[in-house]
C-alpha cells in the first residue's frame, strides 16, 4: 500500500503540473511561431518551479495532516498497554476532533469496565457456600451496586419468566436485569436501576449477566452445602444414638451373662453335664463380644483413657493362657525382656493379649503357639511381644483389611463380630504402642495349607504372627 505522505505529494504535484502541461499543449496547437524558443524555456522553467513548490507544499501539508494521526497512534498504543490517563492532544471541530473525542470516550469506558471487572472478581473471590444462601444474596446485592454503580438492586428467587420486565422511561432511572441460573436451571433474577445519565452498553449487560451466572452457581453451592451439613449433623446424631445404644446394651447384658456363667458353674459342680460346659463356653463368648462392643463405643466417644502402670507382660501372658483353658494346644513362652517392664494400662493390654491368644487357638488348627517377650532391637524404650501359631496363615486378600472394623477373614471357620483385632490395635495405640501382622515367611510345600496347596514345592505361608509393641521402662528407673 502506498504511504499517505507519498500520495499527498503526488496529488499536489499533479494539481500543480497538469495546468502548465495543458497550457503548453494548447500553445503548441495554436501554431504560433517561437523562433528563439523563449516560450518553451519559460514553460520549462515554470514547470520546474511548480514541481518544486508542489513538493515543498506537499511535505508541509502531509506533515500537518500526519502529526495528529501520529499523536492518535501514540495515544492508542498507550491505551492498548493499559494507560488511559493521557488524553489525545487533538482539539479541532472536524473528523480528527471527533476521532479524538471518541477515543476519550472509549478510554473512559475501558477504565470503567476494568474497574467493574476488578470489583466483580474481588467480590466473587469472597463468596463461600459456608456463609449460607441468605448471606450470599446480601453480599451479591451490595457488590452489584458497587461494581455497576446501581441506584438499587435486589435478587428475586423463583422462575425468571414470572418476574415482569420493567419498561424504560426516558428521564427515569434505567432498569437493568440479569437472570440467575445454575447451569440450565433457572433460580431467579438480579434486578435494579442505573442512573438515568449513566451509559449502559452491551458490554455492561454482558458483564452483569456473567456476574449473575456466578451468583447463581454460588447460591446452588450454598444450598447443596447446607443440605450436606444438615445430613452430616443427622448422621452425627444417629452415630451418637448408636453409641448410646451400644453402651446401654453392653451394660445391660453383662449382668445376666455373669449370672448365667455363675449358675452354670454352680450346677456343673453339683451335677457334671456336658451341656453346662457348652452354656459356660457360649456365655464367655457372649461376654467377650459385649466387652468388644463396649470398648468400641468408648473408643468412638473418646472416653477410653488408659491408666498407665508398670508391669511384667510375661505374667499377663501366662494368666491369659490359663484363663483361656486351651489344654489341648501346645504353648510356650520365651521371656527375654531382661527385667524390662511395660508402661501401659494392664487391663487394656490384658484384653489385647487375650484376643491374640484366642485367635491363635481358634485359627491355628491346634498347632503349637509360641509367645516371646523381648526388648525391641536398637530401642531401649520398647518391649515387643510376638504371638505366633503354625496354622494355615492369613490369606493375602485378608491381610490388607485385617484390622478394619467388622472385618472377618475369608476362611470358612471365620466367625465373630470382626471387632477383635480392630479393638486390639486401637487399645495398643491408645497406650502408646502398636499392633501389626508380621509378613509371612514362605516354606516350600507346607501341608498345613490344605486345599490351598497347588503343587509340590509351592511356597505357602507358615502360620500367622502378630507383634505387639508397648512402651517400656527399665527396672532400674525410679
Amino acid at each position: 500500500m502506498i504511504p499517505f505522505r507519498i500520495r499527498i505529494t503526488a496529488a499536489l504535484l499533479i494539481a500543480a503540473l497538469v495546468p502548465l502541461a495543458a497550457f503548453g499543449f494548447l500553445l503548441t496547437l495554436s501554431g504560433r511561431a517561437d523562433p528563439d524558443g523563449s516560450i518553451l524555456r519559460l514553460l520549462l522553467a515554470a514547470f520546474v518551479i511548480a514541481a518544486l513548490l508542489g513538493v515543498a507544499i506537499a511535505f508541509v501539508v502531509a506533515g500537518s495532516l500526519t502529526a495528529p494521526l501520529r499523536a492518535l497512534t501514540t495515544a492508542l498504543d498507550r491505551i492498548a498497554s493499559g494507560d488511559t490517563s493521557v488524553p489525545l492532544p487533538v482539539q479541532a471541530d472536524d473528523e480528527l476532533g471527533r476521532l479524538a473525542e471518541r477515543q476519550h470516550q472509549l478510554a473512559g469506558d475501558l477504565l470503567r469496565r476494568n474497574r467493574q471487572v476488578a470489583r466483580v472478581v474481588d467480590a466473587v473471590g469472597t463468596y463461600s457456600p459456608r456463609e449460607g444462601a441468605d448471606r450470599l444474596v446480601d453480599l451479591a446485592i451490595a457488590d452489584a451496586r458497587a461494581a455497576f454503580g446501581l441506584i438499587d438492586a435486589r435478587i428475586v428467587l423463583g422462575d425468571p419468566s414470572d418476574i415482569p420486565a420493567e419498561e424504560r422511561v426516558p428521564g427515569d432511572p434505567l432498569p437493568v436485569r440479569a437472570d440467575l441460573r445454575a447451569g440450565a436451571e433457572p433460580l431467579g433474577a438480579l434486578v435494579g436501576h442505573a442512573p438515568a445519565t449513566a451509559r449502559w452498553d452491551r458490554a455492561d449487560q454482558d458483564l452483569l449477566e456473567l456476574f449473575a451466572a456466578v451468583v447463581g452457581v454460588g447460591l446452588r453451592n450454598a444450598e447443596l452445602f447446607a443440605r450436606v451439613a444438615d445430613q452430616n449433623e443427622r448422621l452425627r446424631e444417629l452415630d451418637a444414638a448408636k453409641d448410646d445404644f451400644l453402651r446401654g446394651v453392653s451394660h445391660n447384658l453383662q449382668t445376666p451373662l455373669a449370672r448365667i456363667r455363675a449358675y452354670s458353674d454352680q450346677l456343673a459342680a453339683e451335677t457334671p453335664d456336658r451341656r453346662l460346659g457348652i452354656i459356660a463356653e457360649q456365655s464367655d463368648r457372649l461376654s467377650r463380644m459385649v466387652r468388644q462392643l463396649l470398648t468400641v463405643s468408648r473408643l468412638d466417644s473418646g472416653v477410653l483413657h488408659p491408666v498407665p502402670e508398670v508391669f511384667a507382660p510375661a505374667g499377663l501372658v501366662r494368666r491369659a493362657w490359663e484363663a483361656l483353658g486351651a489344654t489341648g494346644v501346645p504353648f510356650s513362652l520365651d521371656d527375654r525382656s531382661g527385667g524390662w517392664l511395660a508402661l501401659a494400662d494392664p487391663d487394656q493390654v490384658d484384653q489385647v493379649i487375650w484376643g491374640l491368644l484366642d485367635n491363635a487357638v481358634k485359627y491355628g488348627g491346634g498347632t503349637p503357639i509360641t509367645v516371646s517377650v523381648e526388648l525391641a532391637p536398637g530401642d531401649g524404650g520398647t518391649l515387643r511381644l510376638r504371638v505366633a501359631d503354625a496354622g494355615p496363615g492369613i490369606a493375602e486378600i485378608d491381610r490388607a483389611r485385617l484390622f478394619e472394623r467388622y472385618a472377618r477373614g475369608s476362611l470358612p471357620s471365620a466367625e465373630g463380630t470382626g471387632l477383635g483385632l480392630y479393638v486390639s490395635r486401637e487399645l495398643a495405640r491408645a497406650n502408646g504402642g502398636e499392633l501389626a501382622l508380621e509378613q509371612p515367611q514362605a516354606v516350600p510345600g507346607d501341608p498345613r495349607a490344605g486345599g490351598a496347596t497347588a503343587s509340590a514345592g509351592s511356597a505357602q505361608p507358615a502360620g500367622a504372627t502378630f507383634i505387639l509393641t508397648l512402651p517400656a521402662e527399665s527396672p532400674t528407673e525410679g
